[in-house]
C-alpha cells in the first residue's frame, strides 16, 4: 500500500510521476484534483501509472486508472505498466491492470515475448496462473523462440513449470495447430533447438525433469540440439541422479543411438583415457549394471562396452558385476546335498 504524506507546493507535471514512484497517495490525489494530466510522461517515457505499477502501489494505480490513466501507454523501453508490475512480481497490481484492460494480457514488450514469458522467466507462479486465466497462450511466440516453459525450465522455476505442464495437457489443439507447430509446449524447440526437458537436463534440475517425464514419458527418447539422446547426454556427464529420474519414468536402459551404442557404451567411453587412470569409483557404470544394463550388448560395429576401455578395473567390473543372464551365462547352480568324501587316513 502507498504511504500517505503531505503535498508539496510545487505542482509540476513531474511531481505526480515522482509521487507515484514514492507511494505518496495524497500527493497524487491532490494533483489529480488540480487537473494534472495523469498521462504525462517523464524523460524516459514513464507515466505515474508506470511508476505505481513498478513499485506495487495498488491504491495509487487504482486512482490513476479511475482518472483515465492509460494502461496502454509505453515508455522508452516499450514497456506497459503491466510489464513492469509483472517483472516486479506485484500480483495485485497485475490483476488490477488486467481487470481494467484484459486485452493487455498478450501485449509484447519490444520483442517476441508476451507478459506470460516475463512472469515465467522471473518465477512468478501466481502471475503465470493469472495470465493463463485470462487466456494467455503458452505457445504464442514466433517459431524457434523460447516458450514460457523453456524460460521457466532454464531458470529452474519448478512451480511455474508445474502450472505450465498441467495447463499444456488440458489443451485441445486444433488440426491446424498440430500441423503447423508442436502439439504441446513440452515438444516445442527454441532458437537453440532444445526442448524444455533439455534445459532441465542442462541445469541438472531433477525435479523439473521428473515433472516433464512423469507427464510425458515419451520424451525420454528425445534428442538435444546436437542430435544426442538426452538420456545418453545424462550418462556421458555422469549425472547418476538424473539418470535415475529417466529410468524411473519409463526410459529403456538399452535404448540405442544411431551407432548402436547403449547407455553402458556411453558410460564406459566417457571415462578418462590415460595410462594412469584415476582411482575414483566409476559410479555411473556401477549404477547402470545394477539397473540391469547388458554388459555384452554390441554396437553396429560389434563393440561391447569392455572394448571401449583400457582400464583393467572397468573390464573386470563389466565381466563380473553384470547379472549372469546379461553376460549370456547360466545363473548359479542351486545348492545340493552331496555325499561327503571319505575320511582321510594317513
Amino acid at each position: 500500500m502507498a504511504d500517505k504524506s503531505k503535498s508539496g507546493k510545487d505542482n509540476s507535471f513531474e511531481d505526480i510521476i515522482t509521487a507515484a514512484d514514492k507511494g505518496q497517495l495524497d500527493v497524487v490525489t491532490a494533483l489529480l484534483e488540480e487537473g494534472i494530466d495523469p498521462n504525462t510522461v517523464d524523460e524516459v517515457g514513464d507515466t505515474a501509472l508506470h511508476n505505481a505499477a513498478k513499485k506495487g502501489h495498488w491504491d495509487i494505480a487504482r486512482i490513476l486508472l479511475e482518472r483515465s490513466a492509460s494502461p496502454l501507454s509505453r515508455n522508452g523501453n516499450d514497456s506497459l505498466p503491466l510489464h513492469l508490475a509483472i517483472r516486479a512480481g506485484h500480483t495485485q497490481v497485475v490483476r488490477l491492470l488486467l481487470e481494467c484492460d484484459p486485452s493487455t494480457y498478450n501485449c509484447k514488450e519490444g520483442g517476441p515475448y508476451e507478459p506470460i514469458h516475463i512472469a515465467a522467466v522471473k518465477g512468478h507462479a501466481e502471475i503465470v496462473q493469472l495470465l493463463i486465466d485470462y487466456n494467455a497462450s503458452t505457445l504464442s511466440t514466433p517459431k524457434d523462440h523460447a516458450t514460457a516453459l523453456h524460460l521457466a525450465a532454464h531458470k529452474g522455476h519448478y512451480d511455474v513449470c508445474e502450472i505450465l505442464v498441467k495447463h499444456d495437457k488440458k489443451l485441445d489443439r486444433s488440426l491446424w495447430e498440430r500441423l503447423t507447430g508442436p502439439s504441446l509446449e513440452v515438444y516445442a524447440r527454441d532458437y537453440t533447438k532444445n526442448t524444455p526437458l533439455s534445459h532441465a537436463v542442462f541445469i541438472k534440475n531433477k525435479q523439473i525433469a521428473e515433472l516433464i517425464l512423469r507427464h510425458h514419458p515419451d520424451l525420454s527418447n528425445s534428442l538435444d540440439a546436437h542430435k544426442e539422446l538426452l538420456f545418453h547426454r545424462v550418462i556421458r556427464l555422469g549425472n547418476v541422479g538424473m539418470a535415475e529420474v529417466f529410468l524411473n519414468n519409463g526410459t529403456d536402459i538399452e535404448m540405442k543411438d544411431n551407432y548402436g551404442r547403449g547407455a553402458l557404451h556411453v558410460a564406459v567411453a566417457a571415462r578418462p583415457i590415460s595410462r594412469f587412470p584415476d582411482d575414483t569409483t566409476p559410479e555411473m557404470i556401477r549404477f547402470l549394471l545394477a539397473r540391469g544394463a547388458m554388459a555384452d550388448a554390441k554396437t553396429k560395429d560389434g563393440y561391447k562396452p569392455e572394448d571401449l576401455t583400457r582400464e583393467p578395473k572397468i573390464k573386470v567390473m563389466l565381466r563380473n558385476s553384470a547379472k549372469p543372464q546379461s553376460l549370456g551365462q547360466p545363473g548359479p547352480l542351486a545348492a545340493t546335498n552331496s555325499i561327503p568324501p571319505p575320511e582321510y587316513k594317513p
